[in-house]
């Protein structure tokens, strides 16, 4: 494996460089958040923290036209009604830049809703194979980060084209390692990592400890699918657990796991079109019948599905492999948690079921 090199004052320049042959989203910062931005001339990738917004809009937008369609007349027959529909263009090739690692493994799990369970989506699936990820390994763990809880890492390759580590050698910059063929063609024009450069990233992939990037014990969470349903009854659980909810979506909105769409059609006279917009089961709207019945009409049924989802359905569907800890629907970014206005924090909530799981 050749480990290229990609010099910190030369960041600009090469996103510049990929932008000619890419839309390339980049990381800036706006006011005190991190939000990733189409390129623009003059403009500086910021890599200095985790981005604020989830990087999953560059594969499922928060808006996208599935289709126009146009109603026409029979001119012969004006009872009869022709509909014409377009769909979208194709997509264009995507670079992601300054992404996670939680962020790049998000994109595994979108998979598995949106191309794994039979029926592909296609809008999907051509973004998916149109977007290459550029990720910055984390050199340091917030106290919201929970990544290795859920079966990742600070270094996890999970999801990505590209593995940048940043380096001190050199004048500084970043170790950038070709994960896929797509990677190993977008590193090309770089040069060689020199041998100190290299010899500090194996002292990383060794120690991640002395960058701060060690995370502590995680906890055992096999059980977790079982806790749950041993307590799916207990509405009192899940009211203490939901009493600070606002049912506001943020926690949603910022997974990059989460997948849930609303479809709603625009018409504008004898023309409009059908749209994709991201919802949230943290909503009363979201699971509200034509009758006026809602299944979950509480806060506390719909934090319950949320965390079932995360931890309980998914893990059952995608058992993993080789009988280890199962996989969850959740990256251990933090976001949510982070995010939350009144602290409502999801590793408690898991906590509190492997505690109070196999009790009655």
């Amino acid at each position: 494996m050749v480990v290229r090199f990609l010099a910190g004052a030369a960041l600009a320049d090469i996103a510049a460089a990929w932008a000619r042959e890419h839309r390339l989203l980049a990381p800036v910062r706006e006011g005190q958040a991190v939000v990733y931005r189409p390129w623009a001339k003059d403009m500086h990738p910021f890599l200095g923290r985790p981005p604020t917004s989830s990087a999953k809009e560059a594969l499922l937008p928060q808006t996208e036209n599935l289709l126009t369609y146009t109603y026409r007349k029979d001119q012969d027959d004006l009872t009869r009604t022709e509909v014409f529909l377009a769909e979208p263009v194709p997509q264009e090739p995507t670079l992601l830049l300054g992404c996670r690692p939680c962020d790049a493994r998000g994109r595994t799990l979108l998979d598995r809703v949106l191309l794994e369970r039979g029926v592909k989506d296609n809008l999907y699936e051509a973004r998916r194979k149109a977007t290459l990820f550029v990720t910055l390994a984390c050199e340091r763990l917030e106290n919201t980060c929970f990544c290795h809880w859920t079966g990742g890492g600070p270094m996890s390759e999970e999801g990505s084209d590209v593995l940048l580590f940043a380096l001190e050698a050199d004048g500084g910059g970043y170790a950038a390692k070709a994960l896929t063929p797509a990677g190993e063609a977008l590193l090309a024009p770089l040069p060689e990592a020199s041998a100190a450069a290299q010899q500090e990233l194996a002292q990383k992939l060794a120690n991640p400890s002395a960058a701060g990037a060690e995370p502590g014990p995680a906890p055992d969470l096999s059980g977790a699918p079982q806790a749950f349903l041993a307590r799916f009854d207990d509405m009192d659980f899940w009211m203490d657990q939901s009493a600070r909810c606002l049912s506001c979506g943020v926690c949603t909105y910022l997974c990059p796991a989460c997948s849930c769409f609303n479809i709603t059609d625009e018409n504008s006279g004898m023309k409009g079109k059908r749209l994709r917009t991201w919802d949230t089961c943290m909503s009363a709207l979201y699971t509200l019948e034509g009758s006026g019945h809602n299944p979950r009409v509480s806060r506390a049924h719909r934090l319950r599905n949320r965390v079932g989802h995360k931890f309980c359905y998914h893990p059952q569907e995608f058992p993993g492999q080789g009988g280890g800890q199962p996989e969850f629907s959740c990256t251990g970014c933090g976001r949510c948690i982070k995010a939350c206005p009144v602290s409502v924090d999801i590793r408690r909530v898991v906590q509190d079921l492997l505690e109070k799981g196999g009790r009655q």
